[in-house]
């Protein structure tokens, strides 16, 4: 089977200003000479990456600010990009975290992750998906998390969310398997983000610990994922180790370990 060709191609990256998503569109303009219609909260960034990626390859960007936590922003920009450009493959990338024990006085910050991380990647996928088969091809790639294949305790929601997302987009996989339509995950561990300090993850495991890959690194993992339309990645050998073995164990002894790491 061929694998996805993204040269001259518009491909659209949400949570796209920085971390993974940053690292994805430059991996794509550079390596793939696709065109990016990149999406993100904080337009001066995404202005900053539009012209870093104009100025070195013969890539065309497209911008737009989007708060994935609001449903009508998330319509509005189906609509804004299907009219902008012919879109040839969508990367659910944003995400957010947050680091410590599940609370009631905390709900406001769960609802927002369970919104961008769920929500939005479902909305955005199902219209994307009915799109693609209606033009009669396309791809979808959904970032998930290995937090989504193993319980973590004190990121209990975002964990949460990425196991569903996760059952999500395996289930609309094999529910479109005839479609034509592509829909792959790529679930990494830990990725040397903003994501991390801003949740305070970082004070537990540092940007340079060895359970965080670097962002260009996960980024060529992820596209190359893509590309070969993989059913599921895990990247890193000591991830795929751990995803692996942990099927064998009880769930208690693993999520027990999982609470050790992550301790607070």
């Amino acid at each position: 089977m061929a694998n996805l060709n993204f040269c001259n191609k518009w491909v659209l990256i949400t949570g796209a200003s920085s971390g993974l998503g940053k690292a994805m569109a430059l991996e794509l303009a550079k390596k793939e000479k696709a065109n990016l219609v990149l999406t993100a909260r904080r337009m001066e960034l995404l202005e900053q990456l539009k012209k870093e990626i104009e100025t070195a390859t013969t890539s065309r960007v497209k911008i737009f600010t989007v708060d994935l936590s609001r449903k009508e922003d998330i319509d509005t920009l189906f609509n804004q990009v299907t009219a902008a450009a012919d879109i040839y493959a969508i990367i659910n990338n944003a995400g957010l975290t947050d680091y410590g024990k599940a609370e009631i006085s905390r709900m406001e910050t769960f609802d927002k992750i369970i919104d961008v991380n769920l929500k939005a990647l479902m909305i955005l996928s199902l219209r994307f998906l009915a799109y693609f088969i209606q033009i009669g091809s396309g791809a979808i790639l959904n970032i998930t998390s290995e937090a989504g294949l193993i319980p973590t305790p004190y990121q209990a929601v975002y964990s949460a969310s990425k196991h569903a997302a996760q059952a999500f987009t395996e289930a609309l996989r094999m529910e479109n398997r005839k479609s034509g339509v592509i829909i792959v995950s790529f679930a990494p561990g830990g990725i040397a983000t903003e994501m991390l300090t801003k949740s305070g993850l970082d004070k537990k495991h540092g940007l340079d610990s060895s359970l965080n890959m670097k962002p260009g690194k996960a980024a060529r993992l992820a596209i190359n994922t893509f590309k070969k339309k993989k059913y599921l990645s895990v990247p890193g050998i000591i991830n795929k180790l751990t995803v692996f073995f942990t099927r064998f164990l009880p769930r208690r002894w693993v999520t027990a370990a999982a609470e050790r790491i992550y301790r607070v």
